[in-house]
């Protein structure tokens, strides 16, 4: 995440690609395209100027059939599984196809004498191979599953489909070549023909209403045309009865290998192209019945000519009456199609902020995960950091807004076909698709950008931070288990010090299970009584005199053993358990003061401290918490001293207003290490503060001539100038105290005094003094007897 984005370059210009460099990247395509187009035209020059010699007309059906073989078998070297078998079928019918018209151009070599459009037996039998090969591939591409109200809707759209074809036969067929028939039927060829067109228009049908899963609709679309073609072509080849030089198949069968050629081609764009540009609104109806219908009214009109008016009249009426109930239909799908958009919309977008919810996350995140092998995909969970402060300090509106806001600016560090989701609460998602890790890291920079400017919501001027935790997606891994990852990188930032992305590892799990049991034993620890405080001393400067006492919590786990605060309090802090135990702390604290007090008198520590967190900062009613434990024990509000950190106030809002409502009560605040956070001289002027504990890293160094000492000078200055006492935290050595004096420091803490203390140590020193009232040494083994 340490990419700067100031010295991030745009990458160059693609250079925009020339017809030539096309031809060159994929030659088999434009001598498709250029085959099509010659036999097209040959077929028409043939229609005017009926060939000598028909047999050259034969040589761009072979060339374009063979081609397109090689297409296929080429597409399906990059696929697996049923999308692999599909084109290993095409590949065969475009061969079985090129083979019988290898055939029938030798018979026609042999025989010159043979009519254009005669089919020997072997050639009609590599035809129907072909044909059936290439129908059963189209047919057994899945549809997935319908109601029974979507095969109803099917089934009548293929039923206009097929009427509308079988009248379009008739017209041609029946009445366009009545020698066909013999006086028992049809012949075997012409029902063979009729046969196979209806099979064909069948196939098309399937296609058009149904689509097929695995493939792109613009590769469907292209099969679709190929098969409309070759059903065209046997309808229409009565029309050329009387011309036996000219040949639908001339003409048709390089056209069909010119559009499987294109879906071939279609099919290997989209393995290219990267999966994230939206798919395109569907039509909320299928064209073809409706071209059924105007093809059938067209027939009508055709078939009215040269009868009587009367005959025409209602063929127009009918006509017309029919274009305007399907125009009112195709109005009535439309507005049906927007209500179920916006209904679709409402139960897949959050209302707030109108990103996508967790239904459709999850729906989008399981699409992207299947492909994650081939390209990369990652998750960023995004928790604001603090944000119940804002709704409890102004107000759920504003809250609110700040979401708005927030969701506006993820949307716009994130790419088109990103998906930006808010899951609930203070809680967004980004699912980054066809992604590398690089990639990922520079729009978690951005995100993160910008957050840290100052959002206006409602009004105010917020600062927004967050904890972000980034997973990359991986094979078999679900988008529930994408999330989870997520969310225990997520609250390992939190952990951390929030305000910061932390990528997930693999040994994040085991401590995610680990803070999980520690979490479960931790929220009995105060019924079980295993909480228990001890009592650092802070002691006067020179004389070691005792001047108060921290209160430290520690928790004795009854087969753990003692349990590190460090080890347990980020774990409190994460679950909002810290309110619970700084609520008992802060009781307990006083209680022990108060007894103290009435068993020692003057004697007694002057000062009880007690570290306070941001979370209970953040409680509206936390300043009556701690009106109510004085007042329950009995304790002057100056007996008191409630310890806070810099990161806890230096956002303000309701933290700080927390604490001013504190000291309204006369309790003062100590600034805990002091000189480590974000902003600290800033502080001391909007927090109100009466104590600074410079932190142990300035102590640590203060005896040479270090930026520590100088530091550690400074600060003391700062505390005189401003009237607030100072207190040197982590004081050692003996050296270190005798220089902290020289500096001006008259308070210090630390292991060179005392460790934190049992209350029996405690009462065995306040016994001392009240024995023997004066300066007491500095040795640590005096204050702990």
């Amino acid at each position: 995440m340490t990419a700067d984005l100031r010295e991030r370059t745009a990458p160059s210009p693609t250079p925009t690609p020339t017809i030539l460099s096309r031809v060159r990247a994929r030659p088999v395509f434009w001598a498709l395209t250029a085959l099509a187009v010659l036999s097209t035209g040959a077929f028409a020059l043939s229609a005017v100027f009926p060939p000598g010699w028909p047999l050259p007309a034969r040589i761009p059906s072979i060339a374009s059939t063979a081609l397109a073989a090689f297409a296929c078998a080429r597409v399906s070297t990059s696929l697996a599984g049923a999308m692999r078998s599909f084109w290993q079928r095409l590949c065969l019918s475009m061969g079985l196809l090129s083979a019988g018209l290898t055939v029938g151009a030798y018979q026609a070599f042999l025989n010159p004498g043979l009519p254009e459009r005669h089919v020997g037996p072997v050639s009609m039998g590599l035809y129907l191979g072909a044909l059936v090969v290439t129908i059963w591939a189209l047919l057994r591409l899945p549809i997935g599953q319908r109601s029974r109200r979507a095969l109803l809707t099917l089934g009548l759209d293929a039923g206009v489909v097929m009427l509308a074809a079988a009248l379009f036969a008739w017209h041609l067929t029946l009445r366009t070549a009545p020698s066909l028939l013999t006086a028992t039927g049809m012949s075997w060829s012409v029902l063979v023909v009729v046969a196979l067109c209806f099979l064909e228009v069948l196939t098309a049908v399937k296609l058009a209403l149904t689509g097929a899963g695995p493939l792109h609709p613009r590769v469907l679309t292209a099969l679709g045309m190929s098969v409309v073609v070759g059903a065209a072509s046997s309808a229409l080849a009565p029309l050329l009865h009387d011309r036996p030089y000219l040949s639908t198949t001339s003409l048709a069968v390089p056209l069909i290998a010119f559009l499987t050629g294109l879906a071939a081609e279609r099919q290997r764009r989209v393995m290219d192209e990267p999966a994230t540009a939206p798919r395109r609104r569907r039509r909320p109806f299928s064209l073809l019945p409706y071209a059924a219908i105007a093809v059938t009214g067209a027939l009508l009109l055709i078939s009215a000519q040269g009868s009587s008016t009367e005959l025409r009249v209602l063929a127009a009426g009918t006509i017309a009456i029919t274009a305007l109930v399907v125009l009112r239909q195709i109005v009535s799908f439309y507005d049906n199609a927007s209500l179920q958009e916006q209904l679709s919309h409402q139960a897949s977008h959050d209302a707030l902020t109108r990103l996508a919810n967790r239904s459709l996350f999850t729906e989008r995140a399981t699409g992207a995960l299947a492909e994650a092998p081939q390209r990369g995909v990652a998750l960023a969970l995004i928790d604001l950091d603090d944000f119940k402060g804002v709704n409890d300090r102004l107000g759920h509106a504003v809250g609110d807004a700040l979401l708005v806001a927030v969701a506006d600016r993820l949307r716009e560090c994130v790419r088109r076909g990103d998906t930006v989701a808010r899951l609930g609460g203070d809680e967004f998602a980004v699912l980054l698709n066809d992604v590398s890790s690089a990639e990922a890291d520079r729009i978690i920079d951005r995100i993160i950008a910008a957050l840290a400017t100052p959002v206006a919501a409602d009004g105010h001027e917020l600062l927004v931070q967050a904890s972000i935790g980034l997973v990359e997606g991986g094979e078999e891994v679900s988008a529930s288990e994408l999330l989870r990852r997520a969310d225990v990188a997520m609250y390992s930032a939190k952990e951390r010090g929030k305000r910061r992305c932390v990528r997930y590892a693999q040994d994040m799990d085991a401590r995610a299970v680990e803070n999980a049991r520690l979490s479960a034993e931790l929220r009995q620890a105060p019924a079980r009584g295993e909480l228990f405080l001890l009592y650092q001393p802070v002691v006067t400067l020179p004389d070691g005199e005792l001047s108060g006492v921290e209160a430290l919590v520690r928790w004795r786990h009854p087969e753990r053993g003692l349990v590190s605060p460090a080890e347990f309090i980020p774990v409190a802090e994460r679950t909002g358990m810290i309110v619970d135990i700084g609520t008992w702390v802060l009781g307990e604290a006083c209680r022990q003061m108060a007894a103290w007090q009435r068993e020692y008198g003057p004697q007694a520590p002057a000062k009880m401290s007690v570290n306070v967190s941001a979370r209970q900062l953040l409680e509206p009613a936390f300043a009556q918490t701690v009106a109510g434990a004085l007042r329950e024990h009995g304790l002057r509000p100056s007996d008191l001293l409630l310890e806070i950190t810099e990161t806890a106030v230096f956002d303000g809002g309701l933290a700080l207003e927390t604490v001013k409502a504190v000291q309204a009560l006369g309790v003062p605040i100590a600034l805990d290490d002091f000189g480590t956070g974000h902003s600290s001289l800033g502080l001391l002027r909007t927090c109100p503060v009466d104590v600074l504990k410079v932190d142990k890293l300035f102590v640590d160094g203060v005896t040479g001539d270090t930026e520590q000492a100088a530091i550690a000078t400074s600060l003391a200055h700062i505390a005189q100038a401003l009237r607030l006492r100072a207190v040197a935290e982590g004081v050692e050595t003996p050296d270190q105290a005798e220089r902290l004096y020289q500096l001006g420091y008259r308070l210090a803490q630390g292991y060179h005094f005392a460790p934190p203390l049992s209350p029996d140590n405690i009462e065995r020193i306040l016994q001392t003094r009240t024995a023997n009232p004066g300066p007491e040494s500095w040795e640590p083994s005096a204050l702990a007897g």
